[in-house]
C-alpha cells in the first residue's frame, strides 16, 4: 500500500511539473521589438518597389545605418532614406518594429537632419534606374 501511495504521489509530481511547463505551451512568443534590422536594405529595396512607386525613378539613393532611438517610452531602430530624382530630393525615415518596417514615413529635420548617409547603390541597381547597373 505504501508503494502504490509513493507511486501515485510520484506520479503527481511529475504531471504538476508537466502542467507547469505546459502553461506557456499555447501562448505565443513575444518577439523582439528592438530586434536589429539585420536585412534593412533589403527590406528597404522591398518595401519601395510594392509601397512607393514614385520612388522607383531615381538617379541617386542614400541611406544611413539602423540608430535606435527614442520614441515616447519605447526606444526602435529607425533609417533615415533620401532619394534625389526627377521630381527633386525626397527623405524618408524608416522604423522597424522586430526587424522589419513598421512605418514609413516623410522625414522631418528633426528626425534625419543629422543622419549619416551612405551610398545606397543596391536600391538603384534592383530598380534599373539611370544610376543603377540594369
Amino acid at each position: 500500500m505504501t508503494l502504490a501511495i509513493r507511486t501515485a504521489g510520484a506520479l503527481s509530481a511529475v504531471l504538476v511539473a508537466a502542467v507547469a511547463g505546459c502553461s506557456q505551451f499555447g501562448k505565443p512568443e513575444q518577439p523582439d521589438p528592438n530586434l536589429y534590422p539585420a536585412n534593412y536594405k533589403a527590406d528597404l529595396v522591398a518595401y519601395i518597389r510594392t509601397n512607393q512607386p514614385e520612388m522607383l525613378k531615381a538617379r541617386e539613393s542614400h541611406v544611413s545605418a539602423p540608430t535606435l532611438k527614442q520614441f515616447d517610452l519605447q526606444s526602435r531602430y529607425f533609417v533615415c532614406l533620401r532619394i534625389d530624382g526627377p521630381d527633386g530630393r525626397k527623405e524618408k525615415f524608416a522604423v522597424f518594429f522586430a526587424g522589419a518596417i513598421n512605418q514609413f514615413v516623410d522625414a522631418t529635420g528633426e528626425q534625419c537632419g543629422a543622419a549619416s548617409y551612405q551610398p545606397f547603390p543596391e536600391l538603384l541597381a534592383v530598380l534599373g534606374t539611370p544610376g543603377g547597373k540594369k
